[in-house]
């Protein structure tokens, strides 16, 4: 587009600039504003121009301030202004004046027809962009506004709740001038006046900052205090009605149980932000089928539309040594899998301090800043397309995990499930999990054994640790007497020979299976007829044999190994 079809807007002055009215009042205004918006004044250092014109001049619009005289190059807009305030005078800073802009942009906003993209919201998002813009903030407000961060060496905006480093302070307060008390320095950086000013102005002092979901701005630990980066998102929820999600829901979990632990999960991370749900849930299902539009209103509730404090990654990023991801209350990862055993076990070992506590704190490490503690209060949402996306152990106590056998969703029924929940769909969704009675749910309690668990331990199992259970509960070979004894690689050595072809019976293969097939551990065990300490596993039925008969048992050979066919 040409740049002729635009046309520019002139903002000027109306007239009500306090500051002009005190120059006037002071014997100081010379003339009025010119076309182009400047009135003379008598300058503040008139006494060193050196052809006795006192004039420099004035622009009330934006209040700007230039003389052209050598002696007053540096004499500018911030140090006018601060020259009036010292002298009596209104206190204010260069720019352009807000009743200005406001005038303007609303004579330009009443043109413009809203839509449901860009909504008649000029008055909430003005203010609410001056209250976010830092430069703003005059220098007595700082010490309300600021904490100063020992493990930083940074500033901790209490307002925003996040950290601005000593090089960004200086650069946003540079066109406030710093006097040092000292007398030493007459002009300082806008920090080093933070910290020669904060005792005297009352200002807070924290070790350094922390994540803590429900908690205040400042925390406490052991009689330190912190600044607490995690800020409530939960937008305002309206009630309406919420059967579209309700179905939606029945049908990616028709199990009435589970589905009711699910809204339970849910109610309860929305209505708890504080207390730690001591068990992740690990939603399967057919690709397609609407997993995701399940859980958008409840993570939509946390959130808002932004989805603040709700992280989105893949699991392999969980093993990032960075850990900004981790500052969330809800962390979702999507597409969990792994194609090896061995690293779906990795995996699950990764990730169970992260689902539940203790740890109480999680370390994150942060580029070119001290790392910090945040309290573990995370919950973890996974999404796989696969039946079997981690491995767990038969005994687990950390996962709730649900399969969704629904179809694909048709693109009708996609578009139209999604429309209701972007014209008020969600924000139903969230009322009813805000009121919904979670007083009988218990977030330390280990999770509900349910069916796509337990498929996902079975066909979890390597092939040589399926082998071994199968031999184990049927009681076969090596395992017909109900107990074995270490060496454990010559039992491995025995066991290779009638496992299937391609099957490598290891060590670790092994230890998993008993424990898979629940086996007990009985320690090292001696006897008088055997003295030598040998490590003991029995079947759940011996667990009543004596020590001494089991230590005896080991030592007679087992019947001929059995070779199991499937």
């Amino acid at each position: 587009a040409s740049v002729d079809a635009y046309k520019p807007i002139r903002i000027s002055d109306d007239g009500t600039d306090d500051v002009m009215v005190w120059l006037s009042e002071q014997g100081l205004l010379l003339s009025r504003p010119n076309q182009e918006g400047w009135a003379g004044v008598i300058c503040p250092n008139s006494a060193e121009h050196t052809d006795g014109n006192p004039e420099g001049r004035y622009m009330p619009a934006n209040r700007a301030y230039t003389c052209l005289h050598s002696h007053c190059i540096d004499f500018g807009s911030s140090v006018f202004l601060q020259w009036i305030a010292d002298n009596g005078g209104p206190k204010h800073t260069p720019g352009l004046r807000e009743e200005l802009l406001a005038t303007v942009m609303g004579s330009a906003l009443v043109k413009l027809t809203p839509t449901e993209a860009f909504p008649d919201a000029a008055a909430a998002v003005i203010a609410e962009v001056e209250r976010k813009e830092l430069q703003r903030v005059e220098k007595d407000g700082w010490y309300e506004r600021f904490a100063y961060l020992q493990d930083d060496d940074a500033f901790f905006d209490l307002v925003e709740r996040h950290e601005v480093s000593r090089h960004s302070f200086n650069a946003i307060f540079r066109h406030i001038a710093c006097n040092s008390i000292h007398g030493k320095r007459p002009k300082i950086e806008a920090g080093t006046c933070f910290d020669e000013n904060r005792q005297a102005k009352g200002a807070r002092i924290l070790k350094g900052v922390t994540y803590a979901a429900g908690e205040s701005i400042l925390c406490s630990r052991d009689g330190i205090v912190y600044g607490n980066r995690w800020r409530d998102a939960r937008p305002v929820a309206v009630a309406g009605n919420v059967k579209p999600w309700l179905d939606h829901v029945e049908r990616m979990v028709p199990d009435e149980k589970e589905r009711a632990h699910v809204l339970d999960v849910m109610a309860f991370k929305l209505q708890h932000p504080n207390i730690k749900i001591n068990h992740a849930v690990l939603h399967g299902g057919n690709p397609g089928s609407g997993k995701d539009t399940m859980w958008a209103p409840f993570f939509w509730s946390i959130g808002g539309k932004a989805l603040r404090n709700v992280s989105l990654v893949r699991n392999e990023e969980i093993t990032s040594q960075w850990g900004y991801a981790l500052e969330a209350e809800v962390l979702v990862v999507n597409e969990l899998r792994q194609s090896e055993a061995k690293d779906r076990r990795a995996l699950e070992n990764t990730m169970k301090p992260l689902i539940a506590a203790p740890p109480e704190f999680l370390m994150v490490q942060r580029k070119g800043l001290a790392p910090y503690d945040l309290v573990n209060r995370l919950q973890i949402i996974a999404f796989s397309n696969e039946r079997v996306a981690i491995n767990l152990p038969s005994d687990d106590r950390r996962w709730f995990v649900i399969w969704s056998d629904a179809p694909r969703m048709t693109d009708a029924d996609g578009a139209k499930i999604w429309a209701w929940l972007e014209s008020g769909g969600k924000s139903a969704a969230a009322a009813w999990l805000q009121v919904r009675d979670v007083s009988a749910f218990a977030p330390g309690a280990t999770p509900a054994m349910t069916e796509a668990k337990a498929i996902m331990v079975e066909a979890g199992m390597s092939g040589a640790e399926s082998f071994l259970v199968d031999l184990m509960r049927h009681r076969l070979g090596e395992f017909s007497k109900g107990v074995v004894g270490a060496p454990w690689h010559a039992l491995c050595d025995r066991l290779q020979g009638s496992s299937p072809t391609g099957t490598r019976i290891v060590q670790p293969a092994l230890l998993h299976a008993l424990k898979e097939a629940q086996w007990v551990d009985m320690g090292r065990i001696a006897s008088r007829d055997y003295l030598t300490k040998k490590h003991i596993f029995v079947a759940p039925d011996m667990v009543g044999v004596s020590r001494s008969d089991l230590r005896r048992m080991v030592e007679t050979p087992p019947p001929m190994s059995v070779r199991l066919v499937k």
